[in-house]
């Protein structure tokens, strides 16, 4: 044989030996996807949907290093109860009803009459603070100016206050009254020991196994109901309004004895409309999903035979919920008075259901958030109203330490903003570092920060917030001719009206 020949024959060895290994390559890769396709198809990290499925592995925050006996917020020897009267909501609508009764009968009240012609516990609030009557006064003054001044902004901000009307319709009718024909789950009508039992038909509770699997199954069916996180606790009944109870009224009342467990759902706002001027957001985005998830998980507890009850803010609840979900493990306390939390940051809205459903509770945690807020300031910073307290060390509120949030001066901003009605601000929240998607950088930094005993993490991590990020000043975020609607972020297109319809652009 030749030497050519035999090249010949070796190339063609090569050449089918290359084709074979080919082959079967290309067979394994196959096959190894197919298992992997398999495998990740059984996995809920694998129904990515929005970036990830709501009982993804990768969503929830590992908190297990950092779980406590006791929260983070400061407790003296003597605690005092929650007043109704505390809420600034539950104080603007009071004199709201008594200037503009629903009914549309003559004013039961008018600021001339002075404070003193208030009905209690108003009238001995006010009279202990009459700085805060005064801020109050003021907030009716620049609501009606407003109004007024949205007709210079309507067309410009017509797609955004239809998307805030739309989330409202669960509250309200198209003028912005609430109406009870509206709301799921409905408003209470009677005392909660009738109401809170009121859809049970079993004859007794459907057991469960042990508490432990009560407390995963209620997170797993309340995640399915579209919550992005869940807590349960124990309820301190210092967290619930005393004073007035819906289904009652005004009067003494204690806290039912069903209402021992509380379960705490959390949900953000629409992250795009989040991160951008208050004009073009609304606080019933993620109010009203709350809305239908405590409504569906107070109807699905009270089927397994317990009694159950939401509370949802805006004004539909009978307790403060921000300490109840630091109860629950879910976050702590930040310098602007709300939760903040490892996964949503700032950007967390929350609602409770009462039961006497028996569960495993969770643990507060630790994760430096408070520390960090000592530091930081942002918020504070950037606060048209100056609402949010500069101060390093908190101040002591009826037994609980925690920073002061002047929320008169907070709902001014509410009601300067370019927008048809008052439906919140959420600048701190946006402006918060916290506050920020789930990507690598800051899941980097979530891990670090709470694991160094130095601070440096903490202050490396301010230093880029504040020099990397641009923020408008306070004042800017204002319509004209206090500011000029400046933005954190730039809106989305799809909250642009000029994007999608035909009109003259006059701004």
């Amino acid at each position: 044989m030749s030497l050519s020949t035999f090249a010949f024959a070796e190339d063609g060895i090569q050449s089918s030996l290359l084709k074979t290994g080919g082959a079967l390559a290309a067979i394994l890769g196959i096959m190894g996807m197919a298992v992997a396709g398999y495998f990740a198809g059984k996995s809920y990290d694998s129904y990515t949907g929005w970036e990830r499925h709501n009982l993804g592995a990768g969503q929830f925050y590992k908190r297990k290093p950092f779980l406590k006996d006791q929260p983070t917020y400061g407790v003296t020897e003597e605690t005092v109860r929650l007043k109704w009267e505390e809420n600034w909501f539950n104080r603007l609508t009071t004199i709201r009803n008594l200037l503009y009764p629903p009914d549309g009968g003559e004013p039961k009240w008018a600021p001339s009459m002075g404070m003193e012609t208030l009905p209690e516990p108003l009238k001995t609030f006010f009279v202990k603070q009459p700085e805060r009557y005064k801020l109050t006064l003021k907030a009716f003054e620049l609501m009606k100016q407003q109004t007024a001044n949205w007709e210079n902004f309507k067309v410009q901000f017509a797609v955004a206050d239809a998307w805030s009307n739309a989330h409202a319709s669960c509250y309200q009718d198209h003028n912005g009254e609430f109406d009870p024909n509206r709301f799921f789950p409905p408003e209470p009508k009677g005392p909660p020991e009738e109401w809170d039992f009121r859809g049970i038909r079993r004859d007794k509770p459907l057991p469960f196994k042990s508490p432990r699997h009560a407390s995963q199954f209620i997170k797993k069916i309340a995640h399915t109901f579209g919550a992005t996180l869940v807590g349960i606790t124990k309820l301190n009944p210092d967290w619930c309004y005393q004073g007035f109870l819906r289904g009652v009224g005004f009067g003494s009342w204690d806290v039912p004895a069903h209402w021992e467990y509380a379960i705490v759902t959390v949900t953000p706002h629409e992250w795009d409309s989040f991160y951008v001027n208050p004009t073009y957001g609304t606080s019933y985005d993620a109010y009203s999903r709350e809305r239908f998830m405590t409504g569906k998980l107070e109807t699905f507890i009270q089927e397994l035979g317990y009694p159950a009850r939401s509370h949802v803010p805006p004004r539909f609840y009978d307790m403060v919920t921000p300490p109840v979900a630091i109860d629950a493990g879910l976050g702590e306390e930040g310098r602007h008075g709300l939760l903040i939390t490892p996964e949503l940051g700032a950007n967390s809205r929350l609602a409770v259901v009462t039961t006497n459903l028996p569960m495993e509770v969770d643990k507060p945690v630790d994760l430096g958030i408070m520390d960090f807020c000592k530091k930081c300031k942002i918020c504070a910073d950037k606060c048209p109203s100056g609402a949010i307290s500069h101060k390093d060390q908190m101040e002591l509120v009826r037994g609980y330490k925690r920073w002061v949030i002047r929320d008169e001066l907070c709902f001014h901003t509410w009601a300067s903003v370019a927008t048809s009605r008052a439906r919140g601000c959420r600048i701190c929240l946006a402006v918060c570092p916290y506050s920020r998607k789930n990507n690598w950088v800051h899941a980097i930094s979530r891990y670090v920060d709470p694991r160094d005993p130095t601070g440096l993490a903490a202050s490396l991590l301010l230093w880029g917030q504040k020099t990397l990020f641009k923020y408008p000043k306070a004042n800017e975020f204002l319509p004209p001719p206090m500011g000029k609607n400046a933005t954190y972020h730039e809106p989305p297109d799809w909250l642009r009206t000029d994007k999608w319809f035909d009109i003259p652009k006059t701004w």
